[in-house]
């Protein structure tokens, strides 16, 4: 299945499971919850316990971008955070792989975000005071692409973006990056990467 964010059966909470992963995903190192055919699950020495538990959702992917548009998650002082993921995923794909079609996009992990006022003070913000100078986000997520020509694909890793606000003679300087099979664990160390040097190229 990969690294980040397994799902399980419904109703089906802990424990440890098996999954097939059927379709032109197959072969992926994540895969979509969709592509999931069946799971089985396993006890504490790897062995198969019952009966398969098949997938009520398995089918084409759908877009999933909950975790970004919650109104109590960490990306709720935007606008329209759904939007906003869009666009920056949009900007670093055309920086990497002009002309990648997005058919599916998913959130796969919470949404970080950190802040501060200079180079090393970076902590969660707090919206209802001043913007601090700098303001960035990682947002883990999956998503499935197409060049002209090739077959489908799935990508998935980190989406970064930072905002930089300079003083009364600077400009405002905004970055974004795509770093693909970065799990969702090594989001605030890619972030705190990106708050210190926001010209950096990964």
């Amino acid at each position: 299945m990969g690294p980040q964010d397994p799902p399980l059966p419904p109703g089906r909470e802990g424990g440890s499971w098996i999954y097939e992963v059927a379709g032109e995903y197959s072969a992926e190192t994540w895969a979509p919850p969709e592509a999931i055919r069946r799971w089985w699950q396993l006890d504490r020495d790897g062995n198969v316990v019952g009966e398969a538990v098949e997938n009520e959702n398995f089918g084409p992917p759908q877009d999933d971008l909950a975790r970004a548009t919650a109104p109590d998650g960490a990306l709720n002082w935007l606008p329209d955070p759904e939007a906003a993921v869009r666009g920056w995923l949009a900007v670093a794909l055309d920086r990497i792989a002009e002309g990648l079609e997005v058919h599916w996009l998913k959130v796969i992990g919470d949404p970080v975000v950190l802040a501060g006022e200079d180079h090393s003070d970076f902590a969660v913000p707090d919206f209802d005071l001043p913007p601090p100078s700098r303001i960035g986000v990682a947002v883990p997520i999956g998503f499935g692409g197409r060049l002209a020509g090739y077959e489908p694909t799935v990508i998935w890793g980190l989406l970064l973006w930072v905002v930089i606000s300079g003083g009364p003679d600077e400009d405002t300087v905004q970055n974004v990056w795509l770093r693909p099979e970065v799990e969702a664990d090594r989001a605030e160390e890619n972030l705190r990467i990106v708050l210190q040097a926001p010209d950096i190229r990964f």
